[in-house]
């Protein structure tokens, strides 16, 4: 009987402290070959501890760079983005991955959209 109790509160006490786990703002060494963003992303999320937060539909087939060498969590997602159209900054706990497409951005020139 006390051995289930002490497993209980052994149970209690770690979920917690696993569920935190802080995104870490230490160089990491990484090797990432070129590879879809989505699953950059994902391993930069498993590599630094860091929640990142995207819309999948804004990464639109895009590819990320390869990428190798001790980087921070910053660095390495400033390479990975570069030249995708989107950006990423820091909010609260998490990394937020935007896209830096305007609204009023067209698929069609200004000069060949008629006034009317």
């Amino acid at each position: 009987m006390a051995y289930r109790i002490l497993a209980f509160f052994v149970l209690i006490l770690a979920c917690p402290t696993v569920a935190s786990a802080a995104c870490t703002r230490d160089a990491l060494p990484m090797s990432l070959p070129v590879q879809r963003m989505d699953e950059r992303l994902q391993d930069l999320a498993h590599k630094t501890g860091c929640f990142i937060q995207v819309d999948l539909a804004s990464l639109e087939r895009l590819k990320a760079p390869a990428l190798s060498g001790t980087l921070t969590a910053r660095q390495a997602l400033r390479q990975s983005l570069k030249g995708s159209r989107l950006k990423s900054r820091f909010v609260k706990d998490h990394w937020q991955i935007t896209s830096t497409r305007r609204l009023d951005d067209h698929p069609i020139h200004d000069s060949f959209v008629q006034p009317w």
